[in-house]
């Protein structure tokens, strides 16, 4: 014999009806709180931007970067600060080719951290290696340097990337890179980048921003000054010929200044060039010009 049903269900037919624990608003409002705790605790953007001002990583920093790596191996953020921290002791090459794609982010912040990264490996490459390995640095860097006179470079990178081309002998590239950020700067800022350059021993960089002050002085002694500062750069390289060279391209108006002339006279004969150092000599007695061009 079947026992008989409870009196609890005797009366129920169908499904049996159950209690609501919570309703949808109150899931929704968890869920709100939830989402505000993990922004409010981890504020990955401001994070972020501070580790981009940090030049220096600390262990904790060090970690939580790796972590974000480890779980997306695609963030650009994490890889570049990574890179960054490293970018003295890795192998040059491979910090290089592990920048290299992210100067074309569309990230501003991404895209100037990479270019500087991409600087400091192309200046430890030149640094070391055999000459074949440098002529293939060279044409890398050309090529680079040619798709970055198409668009638009911070002023920054701009000079940084000038420092490389005059290195390598590229001077029309580094003209080209500078020309944007140079059109209306004054005669002092220029003097003052040529000085910048000179404090980091690219001497090149510096002569060409000390004579484009010198095209663009008023003043006699402003372009006397910037005049021998351009010139004494080049005789830093160990080129006197150069600076010579360039002494007749952009002499100018100083063409009968007689103390431009004495130092010119003494150029000329630090470059070997006796011949040119008599024709400046005449004409500092004779006030005479002088036909332009080194024989």
């Amino acid at each position: 014999m079947l026992p008989a049903r409870s009196k609890r269900y005797a009366s129920v037919d169908g499904e049996i009806p159950r209690e609501q624990l919570t309703s949808s608003w109150q899931l929704v409002l968890v869920l709100l709180v939830v989402l505000t705790l993990f922004f409010v605790v981890f504020p990955k953007r401001a994070l972020m931007q501070r580790l981009y001002n940090d030049t220096v990583l600390d262990t904790l920093s060090l970690s939580y970067l790796q972590n974000i790596l480890r779980a997306d191996v695609r963030n650009t953020d994490a890889a570049l600060l990574l890179a960054r921290h490293h970018a003295d002791t890795i192998d040059p090459r491979a910090l290089e080719d592990q920048v290299a794609s992210h100067t074309r982010s569309a990230d501003a912040r991404q895209r100037e951290l990479a270019h500087t990264l991409l600087i400091r490996a192309f200046e430890r490459q030149l640094g070391s290696g055999s000459a074949a390995s440098r002529a293939d640095l060279r044409q890398r860097i050309e090529a680079l340097l040619n798709r970055l006179v198409q668009t638009p470079l911070a002023a920054n990178l701009a000079h940084d990337y000038a420092a490389l081309a005059y290195r390598l002998n590229l001077t029309e590239l580094a003209s080209r890179l500078l020309r944007p950020h140079l059109a209306d700067a004054s005669p002092a800022m220029l003097e003052h980048y040529g000085h910048e350059a000179q404090a980091k021993a690219e001497y090149l960089l510096a002569s060409y921003y000390f004579l484009l002050a010198r095209e663009r002085s008023t003043r006699l002694e402003d372009m006397r000054r910037r005049y021998r500062l351009g010139l004494d750069a080049l005789v830093a390289t160990g080129q006197p010929s150069q600076a010579l060279e360039q002494a007749e391209r952009h002499l100018g108006a100083l063409e009968s200044d007689l103390p431009t002339l004495r130092y010119l006279t003494r150029l000329a004969l630090a470059a070997g060039q006796p011949d040119v150092a008599a024709r400046y000599a005449r004409r500092l007695v004779f006030r005479q010009p002088v036909a332009r061009g080194t024989p």
